[in-house]
């Protein structure tokens, strides 16, 4: 109970019914601030700080007045105050834009810096400097050579030409007047940015950034009676409201509003691409009002019908066929006053986007006559939603902040809309009770006789070639409108004077006044780990391990283990509360044949393929793959095959099924059945093989993709799954196995031998760890349930019956090729046609395999303090306009050390800017300070307690990978914390920093240590190439779009005739 005035009133405070939430919301009498705070029990305290944002321009005003948003406050008047107490409190900070709304994100590792950081971050968002020198340095400028620059020009530089972007922009114009906030894009057109003023940004925060359209909310554990009391402060602070009549327009909802279209549109888009075979497909509605939530859910439930997986209808009839008309499909709503309804295809053959256009309606028009309804399915789809919704909520609080924030843009002001859209979850049960006539209606109401619109969106590369063209153009007239050298260097000079400005150094007693909270007080999240199996040999190390073997879940355990010697499963138990439990298979890659690596990509399609199970009269039991899938999606609610674990490990291979508690011995079942009785089926290969070769194009024009697609296959070896993995390492062998299927035969008879030997060679016992995770207190017979996965066929060994150990699994380091054991002297750069903006990772070697290294913690420091936000990097590179991101990632499994550029203006600049700064620490130019260290250290414990603490499940999985896999348990975020304090207290950590500098990051900029791989835009090639060749490396160009582009051919300089194995 709160012990003073606070002018918040609290307009509704409830349990959730099927998750351990209770949501409480206020608003302020005075001011109509709103606070709504989300109380699910986490160490991570979360804020998102709403406002409700319109604007019916392409200015992007609104996404520009969100980074200047962080340039200072008029109380605190210094650019990066923010991130620099985030970096000391435990906090780290960012923002959005969308088409209606700006939110502010604070994420805090406890609430003690969570509450200090608080009002100050609500004080940059009422009362910012939005000062001139902010504006030009973030937003648009051009420096002294005449180019364009600017963090948010950077930024939508990278993306106004990706295909996404302009099909998207296409349909918000098509769909929505010209006048509407929803037609406008809020994050800026390059040809708008070019133009904006800081007057009207300025003008835009005025009139949107009012305390009656905010709303605060918060997630996580925390003080409720601290919270009113905080924010009661921040509101006295605060100008009351207006009372006159029109002041407070809510933006949208007291907007004109667009109603459904009166036609049905459809419309062409060109994109620029240099291949022209494939396109892409939107197709829209303007559906129901936002707030009817059972027409909503209805119309999820109708899009997850049609796309959710390969029996759905789209699905069925357009993709998962020979020839396919697209290689996938997606259904997503925007929620907006009047719900937007979309369907993407992408991957369409660009001659058949008006025939699926077509289809499209044709298919929606079919269900609208009840007998062609799937009822069943359907009931399905509405279970499988709502299992799948209620995991989401158990484990992040972030479905109800997202909830929260549309009701405070579009909900009833009392608040009650609150209670409605989050307290239960009847809709899915009246929906369980539709008859086939109800749904049928609801597909011709809102998919037939409502309007629709559809863009078609073609690759040209006319268009790709008159856009170089176009802004070789655009460099030429700015260098002509500037007269020459002088007028340049006085635009280069009015740069580096906002520069200087905005760096006004922050004094460090206005830091040092916030004390860094007691990292002992933050409640950490824990999970419990048990034994059972096979735990012979050594599989497991136990003194990296806290297994518990004297409770009543162990004897349980124990008791349910079948007393035979025999049993041959290593299982992992890691138990916590949830309605839900995971499995995983884990399993090596060294068992398969490396030349059948390739197949992965089909491999990874098991779960939707026919199953044939052996009867004892010596018959099979076929059950067709449209039966497998539908099963499947009645009993479980995740299920893949991919490789890695934990998105980690990439050598390996791991099955994870997601389910019911009810649920686990099908479960088990079918990952016997998948394991050992799927059948390969001619046209199911084929059609799989077509989606893998159509899908290449859209992601040959991902820049980024294809930067990281040369790095796998240059550094690592012909063993290794990760480059057997990759899209255009097995262009040609997909394309061959396809030649082969079309023109012999009995072409598919060795295709399916060799996918039978890679499931027989990799589906072995004894190359099989099972990790579950889940409330184990409350599975049926959790050990001996796995007999059924033991018997026979699955009886064959590899390794003589002996269970590989997980120290032996493979390693990535293990399977570097001879360029990646020396990491010497060659670039990579990849033509990318389309691309406006630059990827770049440079890469030096680090120790590889042992985590707890010394080195490591001293790299981890020395990275968080260079890259810290508004750190060295970030003052120097993105604050200056060189890349909208400039990062350096640590990776023991490789045993790499990478720089990173994300879409960066200038690659070159960028490059020697970083070099420079490390230089400059390394010879004591630039000062390693106390503060920094102290905020890096911080920085290192927020990330980690985020990444790896954030809830029961994240928090198992993280123990399983440092206490299993990694070997640097048990309990590592204490120990990191203590070794990064250890290096803090020594009386020379500058020197520690220093050494770190020289022995590694410094490498990265040196061509007899690094190897440098890049993406770049057409245009900018020839000036690259010359700079890294003068920087002493061997260049090497990959044109991945031509026909003639060969990757067997690509690169020989000195990894010819490459057969290095390291296992």
């Amino acid at each position: 109970m709160t012990k003073f005035n606070s002018p918040f009133i609290k307009q509704t405070s409830f349990e959730v019914d099927y998750a351990p939430t209770h949501i409480t919301k206020w608003k302020s009498q005075r001011t109509g601030l709103q606070l709504t705070y989300i109380n699910q029990p986490s160490p991570i305290v979360n804020g998102y700080f709403a406002v409700a944002t319109e604007i019916s321009d392409n200015s992007g005003a609104p996404h520009t007045l969100e980074h200047l948003i962080f340039m200072g406050s008029k109380k605190f008047p210094y650019k990066g105050l923010l991130d620099n107490l985030g970096n000391r409190l435990y906090s780290s900070t960012n923002a959005w834009t969308s088409v209606d709304q700006t939110v502010y994100t604070l994420r805090t590792a406890g609430w003690e810096g969570f509450k200090t950081l608080l009002p100050i971050y609500l004080d940059h968002l009422i009362n910012p400097t939005l000062t001139d020198e902010a504006c030009l340095t973030e937003v648009y400028h051009i420096d002294g050579k005449g180019e364009e620059k600017g963090v948010v020009f950077s930024e939508m530089q990278g993306i106004e030409n990706q295909s996404w972007f302009i099909v998207f922009q296409k349909m918000q114009e098509t769909l929505y007047d010209k006048n509407s906030g929803y037609s406008s894009e809020t994050g800026g057109l390059m040809s708008e940015l070019r133009h904006l003023t800081n007057e009207k940004i300025r003008e835009f925060h005025k009139l949107m950034y009012r305390p009656d359209n905010l709303c605060v909310i918060i997630t996580g554990s925390i003080d409720q009676d601290e919270l009113l009391e905080i924010m009661t402060e921040f509101d006295n602070e605060l100008p009351a409201a207006s009372t006159g009549q029109g002041i407070c327009k809510r933006p949208f909802v007291d907007s004109k509003h667009d109603e459904p279209l009166t036609e049905v549109i459809v419309q062409e888009v060109e994109f620029p691409e240099k291949d022209e075979t494939m396109g892409e497909l939107l197709i829209s509605w303007i559906g129901p009002m936002g707030n009817d939530t059972l027409t909503n859910v209805a119309l999820d439930m109708v899009g997850a019908y049609f796309t959710d997986s390969p029996i759905s209808i789209f699905n069925k009839h357009l993709i998962e066929i020979e020839n396919p008309l697209a290689t996938e499909v997606l259904y997503n709503t925007d929620d907006y006053y009047r719900t937007a309804l979309n369907f993407n295809f992408s991957g369409v053959p660009t001659e058949n986007l008006p025939e699926l256009d077509n289809k499209i309606k044709q298919l929606l028009k079919e269900q609208t006559n009840p007998d062609k309804i799937e009822l069943e399915y359907m009931k399905q789809i509405i279970e499988q939603q709502k299992l799948k919704f209620i995991a989401s909520a158990e484990n992040s609080a972030s479905i109800f902040s997202n909830v929260a924030t549309l009701e405070f843009i579009y909900g009833d002001p009392d608040g009650s809309d609150l209670y409605k859209w989050t307290k239960d979850l009847k809709e899915f049960e009246i929906l369980m009770d539709w008859t086939r006539q109800q749904w049928s209606q609801l597909i011709d109401t809102y998919f037939v006789q409502n309007k629709s619109a559809t863009i078609l969106g073609k690759p040209s590369a006319e268009l790709n070639e008159s856009m170089k063209l176009q802004n070789k153009q655009i460099l030429k007239d700015i260098k002509n409108k500037y007269g020459g050298d002088k007028q340049l260097a006085n635009l280069q000079l009015k740069l580096e004077a906002a520069q200087k400005f905005n760096d006004t150094p922050i004094p460090d007693e206005l830091v040092t006044q916030f004390p860094a909270p007691d990292p002992s007080k933050i409640s950490f999240i824990h999970t419990k780990s048990y034994k059972a199996g096979n735990t012979k040999n050594g599989i497991v190390d136990n003194s990296t391990n806290q297994y518990i073997e004297n409770d009543d879940i162990s004897r349980l355990l124990a008791k349910d283990t079948p007393s035979s010697n025999d049993f041959p499963l290593f299982i992992h138990f890691e138990h916590f509360k949830s309605q839900f439990v995971t499995i995983q298979l884990v399993m090596s890659s060294k068992t398969v044949d490396p030349n059948l690596l390739s197949y992965m990509s089909i491999m990874e399609e098991i779960f939707s393929m026919s199953i044939e199970i052996p009867k004892e009269d010596g018959g099979v039991e076929y059950i067709p793959y449209e039966k497998v899938i539908s099963d499947i999606n009645r009993d479980l609610i995740e299920h893949e095959l991919d490789n890695g674990f934990d998105e980690q490990f990439f050598e390996l291979i791991t099955i994870k099924i997601k389910f019911e508690i009810k649920n686990y011995q099908k479960a088990i079942q079918w990952l016997y059945n998948i394991t050992n009785h799927v059948k390969f089926e001619m046209n199911r290969i084929k059609i799989i093989i077509e989606k893998i070769i159509n899908s290449l194009p859209e992601k040959k024009r991902n820049e980024e993709l294809m930067m990281y697609s040369s790095q796998y296959r240059h550094l690592f070896n012909e063993n290794s799954l990760r480059k057997a993995q990759d899209s255009i390492f097995t262009e040609s062998f997909y394309k061959n196995l396809l030649e082969k299927l079309d023109t012999q035969d009995n072409g598919f008879k060795e295709i399916e031998e060799d996918l039978n030997k890679f499931k027989q060679q990799l589906f072995q016992l004894d190359n099989i760890k099972v990790i579950i995770l889940g409330d184990v207190t409350k599975l049926q017979n959790p050990v001996s349930s796995w007999n059924r996965f033991i018997t026979p066929p699955q009886s064959c060994h590899t390794n003589g019956g002996i269970v590989v150990p997980f120290r032996d699994l493979p390693r990535s380091y293990q399977y570097r090729s001879l360029l990646g054991e020396t990491c010497h002297g060659e670039a990579f750069i990849v033509n990318i046609p389309s691309a406006d903006s630059t990827h770049l990772t440079s890469i030096t070697k680090i120790p590889h395999g042992n985590y707890l290294d010394e080195d490591i913690f001293r790299i981890a420091l020395a990275t968080e303090f260079l890259t810290a936000v508004e750190g060295p990097f970030w003052r120097g590179i993105r604050g200056t306009g060189l890349a909208y991101g400039v990062h350096i990632t640590r990776n023991i499994e490789t045993g790499y050390l990478n720089f990173n550029i994300y879409r960066g203006s200038d690659c070159i600049q960028t490059w020697i800017k970083a070099k420079t700064i490390i230089e400059q620490f390394i010879n004591r130019e630039l000062i390693i300070d106390e503060i920094s260290i102290d905020n890096a250290i911080n920085g290192l414990i927020n990330e980690l307690i985020n990444n790896h603490n954030n809830n029961h499940y994240n928090t198992a999985i993280s123990k399983i990978g440092d206490n299993i896999f990694k070997n640097r348990g048990p309990n590592y975020i204490e120990f990191f914390i203590k070794k990064l304090n250890q290096l803090k207290q020594t009386s020379n950590y500058q020197d520690e920093i220093i050494y770190i500098l020289k022995k590694y990051f410094i490498k990265l900029f040196d061509a007899s240590n690094s190897t440098i791989f890049t993406s770049l835009p057409s245009d900018k090639i020839e000036s690259v190439a010359g700079f890294f060749n003068k920087q002493g490396y061997n260049i090497n160009v990959e044109d991945i779009g031509s026909e003639d582009y060969s990757e067997e051919e690509e690169y020989s300089g000195s990894e010819e005739d490459d057969e290095c194995e390291s296992d």
